[in-house]
C-alpha cells in the first residue's frame, strides 16, 4: 500500500511551507522514525520523520520550492522488502535527471547555440601547477574568470527578450557524481585568487559528492565550465544552461606534432576548448575574442597567480 506525505500545517497561520532538504531518494528504503525531510514554515523549522516502512517511490517537490499546505511531497511504498535484500549502492538520481533533462530541452529548443574551438598549449599549465598544489581545471576555472571580467557581455544572462550584463561572476562548474550531475557555483569569485579559486572548487565538489550541496549553491550561475578531460574526451560541445549566454567544454590534455616559429617540429600537450554560444547574445567575433584572452592567459599561466 502506498503512503502519501504531504505538506502539513504545522501552526494555525501556515499556509505554504518550504522543503529545505531531503534526507530520502527515490529507491530508498526507510523505518519508521528515519529523517525523511525538513520544512521551513517560515517562522521555524520542522523535521519530519518516516512512521512506517517502505520504499521511497517519488519525490515530487525539489529542496528550495515552497508550496501550499496540502501539497503532496513524496509517496512511499509500505510493502516488505524482499527475504537475500541487500542494501543498494548510491545511483543517480531520477529526480535530478529528470530536472537536467527539462532543462537541456529547454535550452536546445530555444537557444541558437554555435560553437567555437581553440587549441592551447598546456606546457607552462603543466610545470606551474606542479609546484602550486593547484590542478590543470582550477587554471581553467580562474582563466575563465579572468577573460569574463575582460569580456562583460559573454557573462550576461537572457532575460525577458534581452541580453542583461551581470554586475558579478557567478562561475557554474559541472560536478559528474553517482547521484548525476550537479552544477555548484563559485559565487561573485571575479576578486578570488587562482588560489581561492582552487580552494573553492574543491570544497564545492566534495559536497556534489557527498551529496550535500544547497540549493544556494547550486543557484544563480552566469557562466558554466563543463570538463571532461578526466574521462579522456579530446573535445566536445556542451548544451548551455539558460539564461546564460554561454558555456565552456574542457578536453582531455595529449600531446600533439606542433611546428614552431621556426618551422621546426615537436610535440607539445594541447588542450581543445569549445565554446558553445548563444547567437542571441554573443556573435562569432565574441566568442574568438574571448577564447583568444582565455589561450593567452593559460599559455602565461603565471599571470594567473596575481
Amino acid at each position: 500500500m502506498l503512503t502519501r506525505i504531504a505538506m502539513a500545517r504545522f501552526d494555525d497561520h501556515m499556509q505554504e511551507g518550504t522543503l529545505v532538504k531531503w534526507h530520502i531518494q527515490e529507491g530508498n528504503r526507510v523505518a519508521p522514525g528515519d529523517l525523511v525531510a525538513e520544512i521551513n514554515t517560515g517562522s521555524e523549522t520542522i523535521r519530519i520523520e518516516a512512521s512506517e516502512a517502505g520504499e521511497v517511490v517519488v519525490l515530487k517537490v525539489a529542496e528550495g520550492e515552497t508550496v501550499p499546505v496540502g501539497t503532496l511531497l513524496a509517496v512511499i511504498d509500505r510493502a516488505p522488502a524482499p527475504a537475500e535484500a541487500v542494501t543498494a549502492k548510491p545511483g543517480k538520481s531520477v529526480k535530478v535527471r529528470r530536472i537536467i533533462a527539462r532543462k537541456m530541452v529547454e535550452s536546445w529548443q530555444t537557444i541558437p547555440h554555435f560553437f567555437v574551438t581553440v587549441a592551447i598549449d598546456m606546457t607552462d599549465v603543466i610545470g606551474l601547477r606542479k609546484s602550486i598544489g593547484v590542478t590543470v581545471n582550477d587554471f581553467v576555472l580562474a582563466a575563465c574568470v579572468c577573460s569574463l571580467k575582460e569580456h562583460p557581455w559573454v557573462n550576461s544572462l537572457w532575460i525577458d527578450g534581452e541580453a542583461v550584463e551581470q554586475p558579478v561572476i557567478n562561475l557554474a562548474m559541472a560536478v559528474a557524481t553517482d547521484r548525476g550531475l550537479y552544477y555548484p557555483v563559485l559565487a561573485d569569485c571575479g576578486g578570488l585568487t587562482l588560489g581561492g579559486i582552487s580552494r573553492k572548487a574543491a570544497e564545492l565538489a566534495t559536497k556534489a559528492h557527498q551529496g550535500h550541496l544547497t540549493q544556494a549553491e547550486m543557484a544563480g550561475g552566469t557562466f558554466t565550465v563543463s570538463n571532461m578531460g578526466m574521462l579522456g574526451v579530446e573535445s566536445f560541445s556542451a548544451i548551455i544552461t539558460p539564461p546564460q549566454a554561454a558555456v565552456l567544454a574542457v578536453g582531455t590534455i595529449r600531446g600533439e606534432v606542433v611546428v614552431n616559429d621556426n618551422g621546426e617540429p615537436g610535440v607539445a600537450p594541447m588542450l581543445r576548448l569549445t565554446l558553445s554560444a548563444d547567437h542571441r547574445i554573443l556573435d562569432g567575433a565574441d566568442a574568438a575574442d574571448f577564447l583568444a584572452t582565455v589561450k593567452s592567459y593559460l599559455e602565461a599561466p603565471v599571470t594567473l597567480e596575481s
